[in-house]
């Protein structure tokens, strides 16, 4: 039994992801029609337990129900624990294991709990699989790949000579005599449309659709991708989809008695999650039964008319966005707008624990002679960040990830989907954290982008526009890349990278405990160009208050000077702040690499893509073009 920590079942290892344990067994995380089952299926599990109620999000992702994986627990002596001995299912994968000193082969089940040795053989999984950007995987199809048509695995060997590329390994049957290497099966050859081939396509060797996590090896589903070989510690076989929510606060409300009616309904959040897809059903007296039945057992009274006001409000659609009449004037895309809703709340005061018990912000003053750049700061001293997982993808990142939800995650992540909505659920993990939020000055912003504008539209060509318009969780305007839009996310995300590295030194936190949230826009109405720079961990480390105390104005200007200087100078110059037409994993940065203002990708958004810090400092050549040159010391 392997111990993962409950958040790494969302993000690395979530459903469909590639594990392999501490005693070197390659093994895929099981789907999520067996989670929640005990090890000897002798309990009833309370499932209401590690339900998670966040509202924002069910809109988003279109499920009511998220719940939280289950851990393990023991039952104490003279103690009886509730729900225990809960394990997450893992499944053998690959199925294909070698002899180690013969490199003879021979296939298990999935479900195999040993691989049988004898005589001094050692027997480890091979290291070849097969996938394709449909998100399938499966076995490498070694007999297909050499022609083999003989009965049975027993005269299959493969051996590795060690060699700098895939030509040195090769497998053959020593029954009819076939060998052949495995040089180019790693290789996907520009678009299917394009007429190009991958080598298993040359070879007729086409996806099955095997869907392993989900105990499917043998029937599969229809697949029109091509197949391609595979390592099975390749970095792009993975890519989980995880969307985040901060937890808000409904403001509008004035009647204390009605926002304590709500802090006490929101303490439920077992049954209100219920409740929620009940009242969406339209079963509303259904849901205030249950409520209010969960009401009573914390010894609470409420008339029922009041618990269905809430519930009203609650469960309805309106957007703090609608609420506060702060309507861009052009439609923005679903992300945008969902990041737009934080952004309102987070640029004003709540301080008010009866109205909100998961977010604290507290206005603090802009530092001395920081005010020509910067508009507000603001602490914020509490937050709740809800992280869900909604499915993933293999080879290469799903570009439109939400498209086609909840039916797209279910599918990928039940065997048998569920169908009625009381039944679907997704994995989500709450952590607690605190983050300074910091907003640049909107004058200046338009007075930089206007004084160096065509310095800007030769630094932007529209082609790199276009690239980074494709980077996931960039939410771009919907009428178009324009260089104005385009200068201000650079602007905000390579100045969130910047002070995030400065950070490191002043907080006490690591990189990878520290994560950015970004609010770009420039819409002309309500632009936007904001940043929270916060951490939100699942064990003390996301309270200890470094991030708040930093935050105060007199910390806070000493840091931004000595960051901006920092970041104006990168060891790998001048070639780094050179103009090369796009750096990185999609050719969506321009002066960014590892020596200056990369971050671990668990910190950034984007993984990293979106990035020009000459948007800051300029470049060695032509520091004035900087938005924040004069502060370089």
């Amino acid at each position: 039994m392997e111990n993962i920590r409950i958040g790494q079942l969302i993000t690395p290892f979530g459903p469909g992801a590639l594990y392999t344990d501490s005693k070197g067994i390659s093994l895929i995380i099981g789907g999520l029609d067996h989670w929640y089952k005990q090890e000897n299926q002798d309990g009833d599990i309370k499932l209401d337990e590690f339900s998670i109620f966040e509202p924002r999000l069910s809109a988003l992702l279109g499920v009511d129900k998220f719940r939280r994986p289950a851990d393990y627990r023991y039952n104490r002596r003279g103690q009886q624990m509730q729900n225990p001995r809960i394990v997450t299912p893992v499944l053998r994968f690959p199925t294909w294991y070698r002899e180690v000193h013969t490199g003879r082969l021979k296939r298990v089940n999935l479900e195999s709990m040993i691989v049988n040795s004898e005589r001094n053989e050692q027997w480890v999984p091979v290291r070849f699989i097969s996938a394709c950007k449909a998100g399938h995987l499966g076995d490498f199809p070694w007999k297909q790949w050499i022609s083999c048509n003989c009965q049975g695995n027993d005269n299959l060997f493969l051996h590795d000579a060690g060699g700098a590329d895939l030509s040195s390994v090769w497998i053959e049957c020593r029954a009819c005599n076939k060998r052949k290497s495995l040089a180019g099966v790693t290789w996907l050859d520009g678009e299917k449309d394009a007429g190009k081939q991958s080598a298993f396509e040359r070879n007729g060797i086409v996806c099955r659709g095997y869907r392993p996590w989900l105990g499917d090896i043998k029937s599969g589903e229809v697949c029109q991708e091509p197949l391609v070989g595979a390592l099975i510690n390749q970095s792009n076989l993975y890519f989980a989809k995880v969307m985040s929510s901060i937890s808000l606060p409904d403001l509008s409300i004035e009647d204390d008695s009605v926002a304590t009616l709500k802090n006490d309904i929101e303490k439920c959040e077992h049954q209100i999650v219920t409740a929620k897809t009940l009242w969406r059903m339209g079963d509303k007296s259904d849901a205030i039964v249950i409520i209010e039945a969960a009401l009573k057992a914390i010894g609470i009274e409420a008339e029922k008319h009041k618990i269905g006001n809430v519930l009203e409000r609650l469960f309805s659609d309106t957007s703090v966005l609608m609420e506060r009449n702060i309507i861009p004037e052009h439609p923005e895309v679903t992300g945008l707008a969902f990041r737009r809703e934080e952004f309102n709340i987070l640029r004003t005061n709540v301080n008010d624990d009866l109205r909100s018990r998961d977010l604290r912000v507290i206005p603090s003053g802009v530092p001395d002679n920081l005010s020509r750049w910067i508009g507000k700061v603001h602490l914020v001293e509490r937050l709740r960040e809800t992280r869900a997982f909604y499915g993933f993808s293999r080879l290469e990142p799903d570009e439109h990830p939400l498209d086609d939800m909840p039916e797209k995650a279910l599918k990928q992540l039940f065997l048998h989907p569920p169908q009625q909505n009381l039944e679907k659920w997704l994995p989500a993990v709450t952590v607690y954290g605190e983050g300074i939020y910091i907003e640049l000055s909107e004058d200046e912003i338009n007075t930089w982008i206007q004084d160096n504008y065509e310095w800007l539209a030769d630094r932007l060509k529209e082609v790199f526009r276009n690239r980074l318009t494709n980077v996931y969780q960039v939410y771009p305007p919907k009428t178009g890349p324009s260089i104005e839009w385009a200068a201000r996310y650079l602007l905000v995300h390579s100045l969130s990278h910047i002070l995030i590295n400065q950070m490191v030194f002043e907080a006490g936190y690591s990189s990878a405990s520290l994560k950015e949230r970004l609010y770009v826009s420039a819409d002309r109405k309500v632009p936007m160009a904001g940043m929270l720079i916060y951490t939100a961990a699942g064990d003390s480390e996301g309270t200890l208050g470094g991030l708040v105390r930093i935050g105060h104005k007199d910390r806070l200007g000493y840091l931004i000077r000595k960051a901006v200087s920092r970041a104006s100078w990168c060891s790998a110059d001048p070639v780094c702040s050179e103009n090369l037409g796009g750096q990185g994993t999609h050719l969506a940065n321009l002066a960014a690499c590892h020596a200056c203002i990369m971050l671990p990708e668990t910190a950034c958004e984007t993984m990293n893509n979106g990035l020009d810090r000459a948007m800051v400092v300029g470049t060695p050549n032509d520091l004035e073009r900087g938005f924040m040159s004069k502060l370089i010391i």
